[in-house]
This record gives C-alpha cells, structure tokens and sequence, in this order.
C-alpha cells in the first residue's frame, strides 16, 4: 500500500471525541476523619470557656469518636467554692455538649462531668445559675432518683485479656511447631500427662475448680455493678461528686461552728460520720449545729441519694464549761457556803 493510500484511509476514518468522565464533588473525593485528641481539646476549651471566669479549672479530659459519632466525652473539673453543684454540672454538660457538636459537626452521645475538687475563690462563673432557693425549700423537695456512673472496669479487663492473650499465644506457638514438623513442647506433654492421671476427685482439681468458678462470679459480678463506689451521683444529671470532695466541703463547714477546735469528716455511700472535737461550750448544742450545718451542706450538693449525717462531739482535753453553768455553779456555791457558814446576827439558842 502507498503512502497516499494510507493517508486517504486515516482521513476516512472518524475519529472519537474525547468524553472526559464526571468529576465528583469535593464532599465525595474523600473523608474527612477527626481524631479523638482534637475533640478532647475542643470538648476541654468548651468547658474552660465556662469555668474560667470563676477559678474553675478542668484537669483531665477524654473522648471517644467512631466515624461521625462521639460516643463519650468525660471531664474532670474542678470548681470555685461556693458553688451549686447539680445545676453547675448540668449547665457544664449542656454547654460542653452544644459547644463541641457545633465546632466540629460530629454528634455527641455522651458528656459524662465528674467535680473533683473545689478551690476557694472570692467569685464563681456557676453563682449566676444557682436557683434563688432557700435551704428550707431545697429540704423539702424530695431528689429524683439516678443512678451512679458506671465503672469502665479496666484493669480488671486489661488483666484478663493479658492472661488470655499469654496463654493463647502460646498455644499457638506450640501448634505451629508441631505443624511443621517439631517436637511439641515438654510444658503441653506434662500437662496432658498430669490431665489424665488426675480425675476430679484429687484435692488439687477441686481446688482448681474453686478458685476458677470465684473467679467467673467476681466477672459477673464486676459486669453487672456500676462500681465506682468513691463516687456520689447527683440527681438529675450525669454529673458526680468524688467523696472526698463532698467531706472537704462539709468538714470545711464544721470547722466555723463556735467552739469547735478539730473535726474529722469521712464520708461513705451512706452515710456521713463526723467526729468533731470541742474546746468550750455545750456539746449537745455544739452537736445540734453540726448536724443542722452538715445536712444543710448535703442538701446542697443535690446528690440522687443523700446520706445520713452523724454527729460526735467529744471534749477537749482544755475543754471549758458554757457560761451559764459557771453562773449555776457559782451560785450554788454560795449557797452551800451560807449554809454551812452560821449568821453572826442570829439570836443564840436558850440553854
């Protein structure tokens, strides 16, 4: 074929236009992931933003992100005394909620605020959200019920799963060698050896079962308790107070009782036990103070089960009397003295 032949034939043939495929939108290239570290940062600024101006502070925060869902946010906060600790908790959660949901699009399950400590400060950012109630009216609305947080259960997680992780791998170990073509190990023979000369009658199988079956009813029962018992849940909310945060406020309390020159508080699930020592004044008084004062601070951490307060007051070694009963002693006293002392100016008896 000639060349004009072959040119006459390339121009014969139609040639296709080039169809560019569509371009996708930018929303649909690719995906755009936030790491857990980013939300945590966000989720800690949003509370900052409302525990700053008070002297509150946060001091630990985590979250949890899968895909475009926040299943957790937990905070550790620190507040300004005095302050309402169920409504500054719920305002804390409401805001950390909407502010984190907000900047970054994600959705927020869960915002769990745990208050562990408080630090005086001359003014609070949460005082503007404490209700206009008296101590009269917060005593006589009864707490709605609520649960306490519920406890990750981490370590004992972590040491199961260590456990099984050693002896499967193990295990394995041992299966591959034999696979391909090694001796399986002396610790897989002696144990097979030791299983089928021991029956569940020996002392050592019995005892192994024991122990096994405690062990899978503390499981269960780690699974099926909220745990977390150093913590007060608050009612209302999913807010708690750490208990020894709740004794450091009451024994703070106590403390300015006239008269009161130690007090020790511990508190307990509950109930609330203080032990309070006396340096002057009547202790029965002294003890009716403190347990007015120490249920008055209970009540005000709006806690979902409020425990019992109990009071001891025992006195001081450099412990003096009121002065009412100085007064009554000295009286008598006198009496006794007048009575035993004869007056000069009475007649003397006849003979």
């Amino acid at each position: 074929m000639s060349a004009g032949a072959g040119d006459q034939l390339a121009a014969a043939t139609p040639v296709a236009p080039l169809v560019s495929s569509p371009v996708p939108p930018p929303a649909d290239r690719g995906a755009t992931r936030i790491a857990d570290r980013v939300v945590r940062r966000v989720a800690g600024r949003a509370a900052e933003e409302v525990l700053r101006p008070g002297g509150g502070e946060v001091v630990r925060a985590s979250a949890d992100v899968h895909g475009s869902r926040v299943d957790r946010i937990h905070l550790d906060v620190g507040l300004a005394y005095p302050a309402h600790l169920e409504t500054s908790g719920a305002e804390l959660q409401r805001r950390v909620t909407e502010r984190t949901a907000h900047l970054t699009g994600l959705t927020v399950s869960r915002t769990a605020v745990r208050i562990t400590r408080l630090s005086q400060s001359p003014t609070s950012a949460v005082e503007s959200t404490e209700p206009a109630k008296s101590t009269a009216s917060a005593e006589s609305v009864a707490p709605r019920a609520g649960r306490r947080p519920w406890s990750e259960r981490r370590a004992p997680a972590a040491v199961f799963a260590l456990i099984g992780a050693v002896v499967s791998g193990a295990l394995l170990a041992d299966v591959v060698a034999v696979a391909v073509g090694r001796a399986p190990s002396d610790v897989r023979v002696r144990t097979l050896d030791w299983l089928t000369s021991h029956g569940p009658a020996d002392t050592v199988v019995a005892v192994g079962a024991a122990v096994a079956t405690v062990a899978g009813l503390w499981l269960v029962f780690v699974a099926l308790t909220p745990g977390l018992r150093g913590r007060l849940a608050m009612s209302g909310t999913r807010a708690g107070i750490d208990r020894p945060a709740a004794a450091a406020l009451v024994r703070h309390r106590a403390a300015d009782v006239p008269g009161v020159s130690r007090v020790r508080v511990t508190a307990g699930r509950r109930r609330i036990a203080i032990r309070a020592r006396l340096s002057f004044g009547d202790p029965v008084g002294a003890r009716d103070v403190l347990t007015r004062v120490s249920q008055d601070v209970v009540t005000g951490l709006g806690l979902a089960k409020p425990p019992r307060v109990r009071v001891r007051v025992s006195r001081d070694e450099y412990w003096q009397p009121p002065r009412t009963q100085d007064r009554e002693h000295d009286r008598e006293h006198d009496r006794e003295r007048k009575e035993a002392t004869p007056d000069a100016n009475a007649p003397a008896p006849a003979p």
